[in-house]
């Protein structure tokens, strides 16, 4: 590629556009400090279900365990979606899991790579066996306009066009692109209306009947399970043990070297070999 990527537009988007609700308001800005961050502000003020904020680059673009999120201009795709309509409240939790199973389906209806989760919501590119992360999740509890309303806000980062020479060398070996793993551009346009139908499906689904078919179609794209891990958890403590499934809400069921079955609900998976 040479010469600067060719900003998203509207025009690029709707004619891959299919939905109903989720992105009807569509709001493109060149530079945000957090695309989460803007649409929560938006969700305060009445923001309607399906509002969708995406951003060319971020300046303090944010990961799960507040981490940064690496946001270089106009090469990925920075989107936060409000999700405002009252879901049953045994899905909720469910909410990461549901989006990183759009993600997943809009990167394999358009590239034929071998993409994988990491609980609770990373997305991997699988290459000679080893996961490389793609993309990464966020979502956000916020208040609304409405009454007492309570909303959630989706943030989804996805590596697109990123060449491996835009990647920090500490990133390299566990980080990667769709352009890197397909050795060719992706259309960022096509990618982010494809992501919205994925999204809009399951979460019309979620909110007519519940997590049980979401739980089900993320645990057979979960990586995790099955797999000896570490959790490091939020300070120092770290655990190993087989990652053996999810239980209701979504935490995982890691039985550990004492045959001790815990559930994890936050913190950060190592896949052990």
């Amino acid at each position: 590629m040479t010469g600067l990527p060719a900003p998203l537009t509207l025009d690029a988007i709707h004619p891959h556009l299919a939905t109903r609700v989720i992105g009807t308001t569509l709001l493109l800005h060149d530079e945000v400090d957090s695309t989460n961050r803007v649409l929560a502000d938006l969700a305060q003020q009445g923001a309607h279900d399906g509002t969708v904020v995406v951003a060319e680059s971020q300046t303090a673009g944010r990961g799960r365990l507040g981490r940064t999120w690496l946001s270089p201009r106009g090469l990925n795709l920075y989107v936060s979606i409000l999700l405002a309509r009252a879901l049953p409240s045994e899905t909720v939790s469910w909410t990461p899991m549901l989006a990183a199973v759009a993600v997943l389906r809009a990167i394999r209806t358009l590239t034929t790579l071998d993409v994988r989760l990491k609980w609770p919501n990373d997305v991997l590119a699988i290459r000679s066996g080893v996961g490389r992360k793609l993309a990464g999740i966020l979502v956000d509890g916020v208040g609304t306009g409405q009454a007492s309303g309570r909303a959630m806000v989706v943030g989804i980062g996805i590596n697109v066009n990123m060449p491996v020479a835009a990647f920090p060398k500490e990133l390299r070996a566990t980080a990667t692109s769709l352009l890197i793993e397909t050795e060719s551009p992706v259309d960022r346009g096509r990618l982010l209306a494809t992501l919205l139908g994925e999204l809009e499906r399951l979460y019309d689904h979620a909110c007519a009947h519940g997590p049980g078919d979401i739980a089900a179609a993320y645990q057979a794209a979960c990586d995790t399970i099955g797999k000896p891990v570490r959790i490091e958890l939020l300070g120092s403590e770290k655990i190993e043990g087989t990652a053996e499934g999810l239980a209701s809400d979504g935490a995982l069921r890691l039985r550990t070297k004492n045959e001790k079955v815990l559930e994890i609900r936050a913190g950060d998976v190592v896949h052990l070999r």
